[in-house]
């Protein structure tokens, strides 16, 4: 694999697959020998009377791109298509497809899961900026706690009364 790290700064606004999910997705880089994209999928999707917000990579067949793998959720596809000088853009890419979906849909609620257990320090500015765009788009901070039996962490947001994104 030569894969090469190119973001993407302009993604397209979101789209609904045939699960009712919202998707916001922009490149962070390609492997043109094995003509295929690496994206960065941000999801809003509905269960029950929220919608759970997940981010991962994926990579995608250029020549079918409806072909697109599972998402990523390992901390080794972070080192392996995003060099640690560049993570700070991908996050602001992310932040702006959070806005995106946001605008689109307009839950009440919002769920948000770490799949990494006991999540390490480095990570946390990541899930605060993510909670700091919620806040602002008027969304408040129900619940937040780490489950002690699995180590994952968990958030509940909810649409504060009267706001609504402008």
């Amino acid at each position: 694999m030569t894969y090469r790290y190119d973001l993407e700064t302009d993604a397209d606004p979101p789209f609904t697959d045939a699960l009712g999910t919202q998707i916001v997705e922009f490149a962070v880089g390609y492997d043109l020998d094995e003509d295929k994209a690496v994206l960065m999928s941000v999801m809003l999707v509905p269960i029950g009377e929220a919608h759970d917000l997940r981010f991962r990579y994926r990579e995608q067949d250029l020549s079918k791109d409806w072909k697109v793998s599972a998402p990523d959720y390992s901390r080794e596809a972070v080192k392996k298509y995003v060099p640690k000088k560049n993570r700070f853009e991908v996050l602001t890419q992310l932040l702006r497809a959070v806005l995106a979906l946001l605008g689109a849909v307009s839950p009440e609620n919002i769920t948000m899961e770490t799949f990494t257990l006991n999540l390490p320090e480095e990570a946390g500015p990541k899930y605060h900026a993510i909670r700091s765009v919620l806040e602002a788009d008027g969304y408040r901070t129900e619940q937040h706690f780490r489950d002690e039996t699995t180590g994952k962490d968990y958030w509940l947001f909810k649409r504060r009364a009267g706001e609504y994104a402008d």
